[in-house]
């Protein structure tokens, strides 16, 4: 999340959170929680687990594998490549923090934030009925904006409220840093 804020390096951010995301559903799945994955599941019938799973996954496989499933054959990956862009990150950060607020109860700050700002900037996904006071408050007219400025009022936005008293008591902010010191 931090590289994602920072809007650094979008291919370490697409394997990061394809690593996490699969991590966070598999503990989910094993204390038996719902996740992402489910709720689309119960709501779309037409789709499989291996489905979504496939599309969380596309680019994070080609960068991750130099062969297919056969071990041997080199993968032709190079025009699905081209269409990868920082905004493929957004539906996969979502989707595993959500999975990982469904375990923990709570989110860091930058995820908090994060979240607010995938609403605000993906506001043709939500419900019809979905209360959107919150994200249009923190992010006012951020649709008009480009890529790079929506960006940077993330970062502005997840600095202002990382250091937040209240929002840092609050039983539902996971208390330890975004990022881990390196020894």
């Amino acid at each position: 999340m931090s590289l994602f804020i920072r809007d650094k390096d979008p291919w370490s951010v697409q394997a990061l959170a394809c690593g996490g995301s699969e991590v966070i559903e598999g503990l989910a799945e094993q204390a038996k929680l719902p996740t992402l994955s489910t709720h689309i599941l119960n709501t779309f019938g037409h789709i499989d687990l291996r489905g979504i799973r496939k599309i969380r996954n596309q680019y994070w496989n080609a960068i991750k594998h130099f062969s297919g499933t056969d071990r041997k054959t080199a993968r032709d990956d190079e025009e699905l490549l081209s269409d990868f862009s920082d905004r493929t990150n957004d539906g996969v950060l979502f989707n595993g923090w959500l999975d990982y607020l469904l375990l923990t109860k709570r989110l860091p700050v930058e995820v908090q934030v994060f979240q607010v700002w995938w609403y605000a900037t993906n506001e043709d996904r939500l419900s019809p009925s979905a209360d959107r006071t919150p994200h249009r408050t923190l992010f006012p007219n951020i649709e008009r904006d480009d890529r790079r400025e929506q960006k940077r009022r993330l970062r502005r936005v997840a600095e202002k409220y990382a250091r937040n008293p209240a929002i840092l008591a609050d039983p539902r902010t996971e208390p330890g840093p975004l990022v881990m010191r390196s020894w």
